[in-house]
């Protein structure tokens, strides 16, 4: 990216854009954004590097719109959902995967046009210590790994006693990066290196600058960062956290598992008649 002007908007002239010129943000919960000036500021750049892209801000009463008419089959799992940053997690897997484009976190602050990004068809920061991240995520429409990620919601939807487990698992980080060790064509998918690009805490990378103030609309938000907290002082050492994430792995192995198995057993039933 340093070889590329800083307002270079577009792939081209060497590359063909991939992906769409939209840029999406997410704001779920109903709460007034001018509380967060921080965030005003951060969306304000953005949309100053990217003049001419298409921009859709997401409220609850936009992106309810969407699923009820283009993905019917999740509207109830959406608005059921524990935690509304699991319905905030869950609906970029959906405008990515149905529009394409850039989805980014609130709290990003862009310091130069991603154009020069939109040569690739999906682009993800790597995360620490396995996996990738979901803050800022970039793909080409109608992407099969965005598809993946769409489609497999409803069988992550499970109640993972803790908060912090619920979300990450069943939404967040930890069920994206399932996804990907899971998905077949991953030289397809582009991951930016960890040490240059990590989205955790107040961090400025080449391409932002993170306020490392969650962008988690809800009263929950407060224990779920307490937990995570918790968590990664208990879990210091990235040997006991990898071990964590293979136990989730087995367990999302299991999950596709039972659910061929079910499948298998209603088409001989259905043989059978």
């Amino acid at each position: 990216m340093s070889s590329y002007p800083l307002n270079q908007t577009s792939a081209m002239p060497n590359y063909t854009n991939v992906i769409p010129a939209i840029l999406h943000h997410i704001f779920i919960g109903n709460n007034d954004l001018n509380k967060h000036p921080t965030w005003l500021a951060a969306r304000e750049a953005c949309l100053k590097w990217h003049p001419n892209y298409e921009y859709k801000f997401w409220n609850d009463t936009l992106a309810e719109k969407l699923i009820r008419e283009e993905y019917p089959w999740f509207l109830k799992i959406w608005k059921n959902y524990w935690y509304p940053i699991q319905r905030a997690d869950s609906l970029r897997y959906i405008v990515l995967y149905h529009y394409g484009g850039i989805f980014l976190d609130m709290d990003l602050h862009c310091r130069r046009s991603l154009g020069p990004l939109r040569r690739f068809e999906f682009i993800s920061p790597a995360a620490y210590p396995v996996g990738i991240s979901n803050g800022f995520l970039m793909a080409s429409i109608r992407h099969p790994f965005m598809k993946v990620l769409v489609d497999q919601l409803p069988l992550f939807n499970r109640n993972f006693i803790f908060p912090y487990a619920t979300v990450m698992f069943s939404t967040g980080c930890m069920y994206i990066s399932a996804q990907y060790l899971l998905y077949n064509d991953q030289c397809h998918l582009k991951l930016l290196d960890y040490k240059q690009h990590r989205l955790s805490g107040q961090i400025s990378t080449p391409l932002f600058h993170h306020y490392g103030s969650s962008s988690w609309h809800s009263n929950d938000a407060l224990f779920i960062k307490i937990a995570d907290n918790i968590i990664k002082k208990l879990f210091y050492h990235k040997e006991i956290i990898l071990f964590i994430f293979f136990i989730f792995i087995i367990f999302t192995f299991y999950l596709f598992y039972r659910r061929r198995t079910i499948k298998k057993k209603q088409k001989e039933d259905i043989l059978l008649f």
